[in-house]
C-alpha cells in the first residue's frame, strides 16, 4: 500500500512537473522586453511547423520557420548560414480543397496604455513555379488587438521573374498607441481573396519593438542642451 502511494505521489509530481514545463514551453504571451521573442535565429531545418520562439503561436494552417524550403530561398535576412525566418503561404480561404491559410499570433505585454510605440521588421515576397508560389505581387496583413490600430497591410512586395532565389527584405513599420497591457499582432490573420493559382509565399524577419518619443520631447532635449551651454560660459 505504501509503495502504491509512492508511485502514486511521484507520478503526480512528474505529471505537475511537465504540465509546468509545457506551459512554460508554450507561452503565448512575453514581454516585449527583453526581445526574446523577435529573433529566429538558425536552423539548417526547412519547414518545422510550430517551432515558434515565445510569444508565438500557431492560429491556422502550418506556417513555416527555417531559412528555407525546397531550397528556397537560399538565404535569410541577414545572409548568415542557416539564419531562419517565418513564412507564411497565402491561399484565398473560399477556395474548396485548396489548403488552409497560414497564420500565426505574437502576443506581448508589458505596454502602457497611451504611450505611443513601433513595431519594425522585415518581409518578402517568393516567386517560384518550381514550388508553386505563383504569386508576382502581394502584400501581408496584420490585425492587431489591444492598440488604437487594428488593421495594418505591409507595402507591396514583387518578384516578377521566378528565379527562385532571395528577394531583397522590404523594411516595414507598425505605429500604434497601445490600449491594453497586452497587444497582439496576428501576421496574415485576414487575407483578402486570391485567385489559388496565385498564391502567395511570404516571409518575416528581423521584429523589433521601440517607444516612439513624444512630441516636443526632442525640442525639449534641445532646450535643456543650451541651458547646460550658458551655464558652462557663464
Amino acid at each position: 500500500m505504501k509503495t502504491l502511494r509512492t508511485h502514486t505521489a511521484r507520478a503526480l509530481a512528474i505529471g505537475a512537473a511537465s504540465a509546468c514545463a509545457s506551459s512554460a514551453l508554450a507561452q503565448a504571451t512575453v514581454p516585449f522586453s527583453p526581445p526574446v521573442w523577435a529573433d529566429f535565429g538558425t536552423t539548417n531545418i526547412a519547414g518545422v511547423a510550430g517551432n515558434f520562439l515565445p510569444g508565438w503561436t500557431t492560429l491556422t494552417g502550418s506556417p513555416d520557420l527555417g531559412k528555407d524550403l525546397f531550397f528556397i530561398p537560399v538565404q535569410s535576412l541577414s545572409g548568415a548560414p542557416d539564419d531562419a525566418a517565418l513564412w507564411f503561404l497565402k491561399f484565398d480561404q473560399s477556395s474548396p480543397g485548396f489548403g488552409s491559410n497560414e497564420s500565426a499570433e505574437l502576443s506581448l505585454s508589458g505596454f502602457t496604455p497611451g504611450v505611443q510605440y513601433r513595431l519594425d521588421f522585415f518581409s518578402t515576397l517568393v516567386h517560384s513555379h518550381f514550388a508553386f508560389w505563383n504569386a508576382q505581387t502581394d502584400d501581408l496583413q496584420v490585425s492587431i488587438v489591444g492598440a488604437d490600430v487594428t488593421t495594418f497591410s505591409t507595402t507591396m512586395m514583387n518578384d516578377f521573374v521566378s528565379h527562385d532565389s532571395m528577394n531583397d527584405w522590404v523594411p516595414q513599420s507598425i505605429v500604434f498607441t497601445a490600449t491594453a497591457g497586452v497587444v497582439s499582432f496576428r501576421f496574415n490573420d485576414a487575407p483578402v481573396s486570391v485567385d489559388p493559382a496565385l498564391a502567395a509565399r511570404i516571409g518575416v524577419d528581423g521584429m523589433r519593438i521601440a517607444v516612439v518619443p513624444a512630441p516636443g520631447a526632442g525640442v525639449l532635449l534641445g532646450l535643456g542642451g543650451l541651458v547646460v551651454m550658458r551655464r558652462r560660459r557663464r
